[in-house]
């Protein structure tokens, strides 16, 4: 009977390792969060590792540098999500204030809506990029 007891137990802690669908909403956030400080390695970190293997963290950190000499990323705002098992189209808002290339332009701020792609692997939710955005 204490095997039992010990292996629902360990079934029960194993499980309550594996992220859920409600992980989501914190890791979407917290990944622009991430972004928003400029800790590129934190937010390099979210993204999957199959597309880890075809942009190394150094390419990854010049790219966000290079686009934040435009953009401003400011705000995350959580809007909603869309899950399946192991598949999960988040939708945040965005605030930025665009830099334009001329400086006599000045700057505008916008918002914007994003629509990412959260993967499921090895029970851990990883953003799946659009290879078309980018960012």
């Amino acid at each position: 009977m204490n095997k039992v007891i010990t292996i629902s137990i360990l079934i029960g802690l194993l499980s309550g390792c594996a992220e859920t669908v409600d992980d989501i909403n914190e890791k979407a956030v917290a990944r622009w969060q991430a972004v928003i400080d400029g800790d590129y390695k934190k937010a390099y970190d979210y993204l999957a590792p199959s597309h880890r293997q075809l942009e190394n963290i150094n390419s990854y950190e010049s790219r966000m540098a290079t686009a934040r000499l435009i953009i401003d990323w400011q705000e995350v705002e959580f809007v909603k999500k869309d899950c399946q098992e192991l598949t999960c189209e988040v939708t945040i808002n965005m605030t930025y204030v665009y830099k334009f290339p001329k400086r006599s332009m000045g700057e505008t701020k916008g918002k914007t809506t994003i629509k990412e792609n959260w993967i499921k692997s090895d029970n851990t939710w990883y953003l799946l990029p659009d290879e078309k955005k980018k960012l």
